[in-house]
C-alpha cells in the first residue's frame, strides 16, 4: 500500500477562521486535527483538535480547571457566547500550542514510510506531493492505522480479545 492508495480530500482553514467553523469542520468530519494555509493558500501547518478544543475554552478555566466545576449549563452558555469571535490566529500565535510545520510524503511512499515519518514528526496528518495547489490531498493517522491493522489481518492474524 502506498500513500496514493491512503489520500484524501481534508478542509483547509486560514488564520482568520473562527473556533466555530473549526469546531463544525472536526465534528463534523470526524478529524483529527486541521490543516492551516498561509495567506497563498498553501498547506503550510497542522493544528490538532484538542487544540482548537482550548481555543472553545476560557484561559481563566484551562489555567484553573476547578473553574469549570462552578459553571451550570447556562453558564457554560454563556461561555460559548465569544467562539465567533475567537480565531485559528490565537492558537497559531500562542506559544503554549504545538503547531507543526505540515510534512509532504510522496505518493509512492509506502504504508510504512508513511508511518515512520508520521512518527518521526509526531503528526496525524500529511500532505501527498503531486496535488494541485488548489485541492491539496493528505494522508491522516487513522487511514495509516486502519491500512497497518488490515495488512496484519490479511497476513493470517486473528483479531482476538481487546
Amino acid at each position: 500500500m502506498r500513500a496514493a492508495d491512503l489520500q484524501i480530500a481534508l478542509p483547509v482553514v486560514r488564520r482568520e477562521t473562527t473556533a466555530v467553523e473549526a469546531a463544525r469542520l472536526i465534528a463534523e468530519g470526524g478529524l483529527v486535527g486541521l490543516v492551516i494555509a498561509n495567506d497563498a493558500g498553501t498547506p503550510v501547518a497542522i493544528l490538532s483538535a484538542v487544540d482548537v478544543l482550548q481555543l472553545m475554552v476560557p484561559d481563566y478555566v484551562l489555567d484553573d480547571p476547578s473553574l469549570a466545576g462552578v459553571f451550570d449549563e447556562k453558564g457554560a452558555a454563556e461561555l460559548w457566547e465569544s467562539l465567533d469571535r475567537r480565531t485559528i490566529a490565537e492558537l497559531v500565535d500562542n506559544s503554549r500550542v504545538a503547531v507543526r510545520k505540515i510534512l509532504a510524503v510522496d505518493p509512492g511512499d509506502t504504508l510504512i514510510e508513511v508511518a515512520a515519518r508520521m512518527v518521526e514528526a509526531r503528526t496525524q496528518i500529511v500532505r501527498v506531493k503531486g496535488a494541485p495547489h488548489e485541492s491539496p490531498v493528505f494522508v491522516t493517522l487513522p487511514s495509516v492505522m486502519s491500512a497497518i491493522l488490515q495488512d496484519w489481518s490479511v497476513t493470517g492474524h486473528e483479531s482476538g480479545s481487546a
